[in-house]
C-alpha cells in the first residue's frame, strides 16, 4: 500500500529543517509498497491490510514527530518518540523506526542518526550548502562562533578545557562575559546552546592536582556528521599560512592518512 507522503512534504515545507543550510532535503514520492496479497488467500486480505494501515499510520506518526521535535535541533529522546508517535508502545518501535528512516531520507533528504548517549537520535541534513550565505543571518553568526570553537578542539587534538577555550576566543576579542556585538550570548551558545544541539560534548572531569572539577569540551555527534574536518583544517590553515601538512595528526584524520611522520600537529594558540 503506498505511504501518503504528500502530507508529509507538505509539513517539511512549512518549516525550517535541521543542518547547515535550515532547509528542507528533497521532496520526492515514495514507491508503492507491495501488501502481498496475491500471495495470500482471500480470507487473509482484511487482516493484512489492517496491519499494513496501522503500520504505515505509526510510520507517518513517527516522522512527524520526529520534524517537530527536531526543531531546535536538540537530541531526540527514544522515550519522547515512543510516547508522542507509537502510543506508548515500544514493541514495534526498531520494525517503525527503519522506514521512518527512509521516509526521512527519500521524502526530505534528512538523515536520522542514533547517538551514543541516552538512546537518543538527531536529525541531519543530507544536502550541503555551497555556502555560509545560503544561511539564514542569524544561524550564519552562530556558525561562525561554532566554526572557531569547533577548529580550536580539532587543531588541539580533541578535548579542550573550559578555560582554555575562553583563553583562545579572548585572543580574538571574543568575551564569554555579557553581550558580544554580533555574536550575542556567547556563553549561552556555548555552555548551553550548542551543548543541547549536540555540536559540542561538555564533561566534567577530575584534574589530577587540582581542588575542582574541570569541563572539558569535545565535538559532538551533530558535528561529526554535519562538519567537514578537512574543510576546517583548510581554513585554519590559511588563517595562519601555514600548509595542512604542517600538523600531522590532524591532517592525518581529515584525510584518512597515517600520522606517524613528525611534525607539529598542535596549534599553538594557547595552553589548556
Amino acid at each position: 500500500m503506498p505511504r501518503s507522503s504528500g502530507t508529509l512534504s507538505q509539513t517539511s515545507a512549512a518549516r525550517g529543517g535541521p543542518g547547515p543550510c535550515n532547509r528542507a532535503g528533497p521532496s520526492q514520492s515514495q514507491p508503492a509498497r507491495p501488501t502481498g496479497a496475491s500471495q495470500k488467500p482471500p480470507q487473509e486480505n482484511g487482516s493484512s491490510s489492517s496491519v499494513d494501515v496501522e503500520l504505515d499510520h505509526m510510520v507517518i506518526n513517527l516522522v512527524k514527530t520526529v520534524l517537530n521535535l527536531s526543531v531546535n535541533k536538540h537530541l531526540i529522546k527514544k522515550a519522547d518518540l515512543v510516547k508522542n508517535a507509537l502510543g506508548g508502545n515500544g514493541r514495534l518501535f526498531a520494525k517503525v523506526i527503519e522506514q521512518a528512516k527512509e521516509e526521512l531520507a527519500d521524502v526530505f533528504g534528512y538523515k536520522l542518526v542514533e547517538t551514543e548517549r541516552n538512546k537518543s537520535f538527531i536529525l541531519v541534513s543530507t544536502v550541503t550548502c555551497g555556502s555560509v550565505m545560503d544561511m539564514s543571518e542569524d544561524y550564519r553568526r552562530k556558525y561562525t562562533l561554532l566554526y572557531l570553537v569547533l577548529g580550536y578542539i580539532y587543531m588541539k587534538n580533541g578535548d579542550v578545557s573550559e578555560q582554555g577555550l575562553w583563553d583562545f576566543l579572548a585572543k580574538l576579542n571574543i568575551s564569554d562575559e555579557g553581550e558580544h556585538s554580533f555574536f550575542g550570548d556567547v556563553r549561552k551558545l556555548i555552555t548551553e546552546t550548542f551543548v543541547k544541539q549536540a555540536y559540542l560534548v561538555r564533561t566534567k572531569q577530575v584534574v589530577e592536582g587540582m581542588n575542582d572539577d574541570r569541563f572539558f569540551y569535545g565535538w559532538g555527534a551533530r558535528a561529526e556528521h554535519e562538519l567537514s574536518k578537512k574543510d576546517i583544517l583548510e581554513s585554519i590553515c590559511k588563517l595562519m599560512g601555514k600548509p595542512s601538512i604542517c600538523y600531522i595528526t590532524q591532517h592525518a584524520a581529515a584525510y584518512g592518512l597515517n600520522d606517524d611522520d613528525e611534525g607539529d600537529d598542535s596549534m599553538d594558540v594557547t595552553q589548556n
